[in-house]
């Protein structure tokens, strides 16, 4: 490159570098020029009230916002568009307080104001001149936990207990009218498919349902599914006839019905005939049949799918 293609390239490099610097530096000016003129701007201020009593709860129809419009330059607006201002009042500072509601006033022409608010310009106008806040009876009570549960199991595999929940019930608290109505919470939705293990987790209390101002204590609680390998018992257990009448001799058949049932294999062999009892009721025979349907009255806790495979009895009046 000939020497006089350098100079000309750095004469150009150095123009442009000129040009960037006043573009730089006018823009700057206007800029100062700009945030330096008095504006008039409608703001919204958030509301926050502190100091509230121990046994009071903020309720939402407070007046949580307030509308006003400010003058000031530029630089005093931008503060506030940036985020939104936050006035905070203390419950004790209240001009009057009548059945839980406390009222401020508000005055534009008031320093007070300006300091909360931190501005140093001109108050101009106010959407209203006084602030409401209301406050709830904070009630707190203990409500039993209901989980919600979608459990499908291995085949061969049960649990005696099913899902079992620690806690199986919680403290809520807020709002007295809420709070008295409120007689239980659920969990959120377990949904296990081909469990063949021993289970346990963490389920959250769903508040989905609940009111924002309703607090749960825990929420979170424990679940636990013990699992055992199961297998089909059945017993034939002799059929009770209840209710017949005094001189009437009645015959039933069959006498036996079979009970059929899953059980863990733990308990198999602690099962017999005497921890059953079907029923047939007289008292319940309709004139244009000659049957009576069985009931299962008794049977124990851990086993499950209970059925009877015989569903009825054919019975014969004997006189």
């Amino acid at each position: 490159m000939s020497g006089r293609t350098k100079k000309n390239f750095s004469f150009k490099k150095s123009n442009v570098k000129t040009f960037l610097f006043f573009l730089l530096f006018t823009s700057f000016l206007w800029i100062l020029i700009q945030f330096s003129k008095n504006y008039t701007q409608e703001v919204e201020v958030g509301i926050r009230y502190t100091n509230l009593p121990q046994d009071r709860i903020f309720n939402e129809e407070s007046d949580q916002t307030l509308r006003m419009t400010l003058n000031g330059n530029g630089f005093r607006l931008m503060s506030h568009n940036w985020k939104k201002p936050v006035l905070e009042f203390n419950v004790e500072d209240a001009a009057s307080n009548k059945e839980d509601q406390y009222y401020f006033h508000v005055d534009k022409e008031s320093a007070i104001l300006k300091n909360k608010l931190d501005f140093k310009g001109r108050i101009l106008a106010l959407q209203k001149d006084s602030l409401r806040l209301k406050l709830d009876i904070n009630l707190e009570k203990k409500v039993p936990v209901i989980a919600k549960e979608d459990i499908r199991y291995a085949v061969g595999y049960g649990s005696d207990k099913g899902l079992v929940i620690t806690p199986d019930s919680i403290m809520v608290s807020g709002p007295s009218k809420i709070i008295d109505t409120l007689q239980k919470v659920y969990t959120e939705l377990l949904n296990l498919e081909g469990i063949n293990q021993d289970f346990v987790s963490q389920l959250n209390i769903d508040k989905t349902d609940l009111p924002s101002n309703i607090k749960v204590a825990p929420e979170m609680i424990e679940a636990n599914i013990l699992v055992s390998k199961f297998t089909e018992g059945n017993q034939k257990i002799p059929i009770t006839l209840n209710n017949v009448p005094e001189g009437i001799e009645i015959k039933i058949f069959p006498k036996e019905s079979t009970v059929v049932y899953r059980v863990g294999l733990d308990k198999y062999n602690e099962i017999s005939e005497r921890d059953f009892m079907v029923v047939a009721d007289y008292a319940k025979a309709s004139e244009e049949s000659s049957f009576l349907t069985l009931e299962l009255l008794n049977k124990p806790a851990f086993i499950h799918d209970v059925r009877l495979q015989e569903k009825q009895i054919q019975f014969v009046v004997v006189k």
